[in-house]
């Protein structure tokens, strides 16, 4: 909300200075870093706390996984996605290659679909061959635990169960990011 008051500022400005285009471009410059910073605030803001007690469905219908129970033991990587979201499945395509490429006993990962049903979810990933454990999110609750809308969202949680990196929607840049994270953890 705060980002749209300062875009309602930035604006004025623009309108005040339109005839200089220096300044107008000075501006436009802060206008954009600006949504950045705040971008990055955004995802930033649930680093260093608890990860919400989450239990989410097993693709087979009859298990539950419980994160509370896994992060005693282990670092979990969780990417929410959804199949209709091109970006989602672009970040589960890369996931299932930093999983290939970072070999670790300690980090367990974890594909969370939202919104799909099970038998559509079942074919889907039949065809598309996901070696990654796929969890359901029905209603996408586990999605707002972690105060999100955003799909695709990763969030890598800590041994103890503290969120180490959180990030919201697809960036290629943020991959080196997420993989140079991920060797770090231990």
């Amino acid at each position: 909300m705060s980002s749209l008051v300062h875009l309602e500022k930035s604006l004025r400005i623009m309108i005040i200075y339109r005839s200089d285009k220096v300044s107008f471009f000075f501006v436009f410059y802060f206008l954009i870093n600006f949504q950045l910073r705040a971008d990055i605030e955004n995802n930033n803001r649930l680093i260093g706390q608890s990860s919400p007690p989450i239990s989410l469905q097993k693709l087979n219908g009859r298990d539950h996984l419980h994160i509370e129970d896994i992060s005693k033991n282990y670092n979990i990587v969780l990417v929410f996605f959804s199949s209709k979201n091109n970006q989602s499945l672009k970040m589960v395509s890369d996931l299932h290659q930093i999983k290939a490429g970072i070999i670790s006993t300690s980090v367990q990962y974890y594909l969370v679909n939202v919104f799909e049903d099970k038998e559509f979810l079942d074919s889907f990933i039949n065809k598309k061959v996901f070696s990654i454990p796929v969890l359901m999110d029905h209603y996408g609750v586990a999605l707002k635990m972690f105060d999100s809308d955003v799909i695709p969202l990763t969030v890598v949680i800590n041994k103890g169960g503290e969120i180490s990196y959180y990030n919201q929607g697809y960036d290629d840049s943020e991959l080196f990011n997420l993989i140079t994270h991920i060797r770090s953890i231990k």
